[in-house]
């Protein structure tokens, strides 16, 4: 059997509500009822249903939303009907669920974000050991401080904690530095996400990264020049060449790998080293040995690597036979030092000490290195040291000549002078 609708009026006697009962649900001790809604909309009589008593609806809650429709209907502003309502309030739950998973993907941990966007990106533009190197660090420091923690919830004393179980794993400085680096970059990787809106906890002015002083001194004399290009030339004839080159021309080992025939002017005497550390090409005068080395080869094409590896493609890494070659010539034998071990990078200072041993001019050596700043420059000064050792040496052996001839000089009688005929 059909339930029957009954109407409802209102305090003030009006009507547009009305119920029916279930047949056999109870609500308390009286039949459950259905509520809705009946009214005059664009020229057609709208029935809407509102709900069960059950479900909280009330006669007075019924005319309430009755009396808000009507009040939208005749402003024209808001829901007119119960079907307006209910999309309006399904949008609104809507992007309520889309402001949700915005602000739990804005949540994401800086592990999860350097494993999902970070480091794809980084892979294409990074070498592979610079690559291996940012995941170590993000394994080892970054992630045991950090966990799940929301990078927008990252502080200074997370990063302070990285930076001090480092050092208390007796962690170089250099190295606490490169992982600080990585920790800034992937920070600002997700801040271009629109993650955080913050800086970096890294460069808040309380915070100190530890100084580093791996000031390289270790240049090569000449009898261990003679001795390591003999070392060399009988592990790689490429090698012993690049090691020339590094030594008369103070170039970085990567600018030599990437050395192209267009850029050797052999006629000139002239190396233009371009794309370098420093973004700023300049040229290098080939010393006379050079010359000599260069018109033995076979000049390739403009666009053809001068010293390519054995698929013909450009060194990434300084070749090993080098590194034996030194082992071999015992440069770093008995040496603890760091700053003191032999490095290809040495053959560069080495170049750059010569160069400023015979010149004396830091702008001209600067010129030669292609440094931006002078300040890196007086790191090769620096090595001359030695140079300023034997000056005081000889300054004080004349100041103690001026002094005993001065005590042993000749009394001259008053009055007289000597004349030599």
């Amino acid at each position: 059997m059909s339930m029957k609708w009954k109407p409802l009026k209102n305090a003030d006697g009006k009507g547009g509500v009305r119920y029916r009962e279930h047949s056999t649900r109870r609500h308390g001790a009286v039949p459950d009822k259905y509520y809705s809604l009946q009214y005059w909309w664009q020229g057609k009589t709208i029935n809407e249903g509102l709900g069960w008593a059950s479900d909280g609806w009330t006669p007075g809650k019924c005319f309430d939303e009755l009396k808000r429709l009507k009040k939208n209907q005749s402003q024209g502003l808001g829901p007119c009907t119960m079907n307006e309502v209910r999309e309006l309030h399904l949008h609104e739950k809507e992007q309520q669920r889309i402001a949700l998973e915005a602000e739990n993907a804005r949540r994401i941990s800086m592990p999860q974000f350097f494993e999902d966007y970070f480091l794809p990106e980084a892979t294409v533009r990074w070498k592979s050991t610079t690559t291996d190197k940012a995941v170590s660090h993000m394994k080892c420091w970054i992630k045991p401080v950090v966990g799940d923690t929301p990078i927008c919830d990252l502080e200074l004393a997370h990063v302070q904690r990285i930076k001090m179980n480092m050092l208390n794993a007796k962690r170089a400085p250099r190295t606490v530095q490169y992982a600080m680096r990585n920790f800034t970059m992937i920070w600002n990787a997700a801040k271009d996400h629109g993650l955080t809106d913050k800086e970096c906890p890294t460069k808040a002015s309380s915070f100190r990264l530890p100084k580093v002083d791996n000031e390289r001194m270790r240049t090569l004399t000449l009898d261990e020049e003679k001795d390591l290009l003999d070392a060399v030339q009988k592990r790689s004839e490429q090698a012993y060449h690049m090691t020339l080159v590094a030594i008369d021309t103070g170039m970085r080992f990567g600018e030599i790998a990437s050395l192209r025939w267009g850029n050797v002017d052999l006629a000139g005497g002239i190396i233009l080293v371009v794309n370098t550390k420093t973004g700023r090409d300049r040229s290098v005068p080939m010393t006379q040995r050079l010359k000599s080395l260069f018109f033995t080869f076979d000049a390739g094409k403009p666009n053809k690597l001068v010293f390519p590896n054995v698929k013909g493609e450009r060194h990434l890494q300084i070749p090993s036979l080098f590194k034996r070659a030194v082992v071999d010539a015992k440069l770093n034998e008995d040496v603890d030092d760091p700053k003191m071990k032999f490095s290809f990078h040495s053959l560069r200072h080495t170049a750059g000490t010569r160069y400023y041993r015979a010149n004396k001019d830091l702008y001209l050596t600067q010129r030669f290195l292609g440094h931006s700043t002078p300040v890196m420059t007086t790191r090769y000064a620096k090595v001359a040291d030695e140079d300023l050792r034997r000056g005081i040496e000889a300054m004080e052996s004349a100041h103690q000549r001026k002094e005993h001839d001065e005590a042993y000089a000749p009394e001259s009688p008053d009055n007289s002078s000597i004349c030599y005929q």
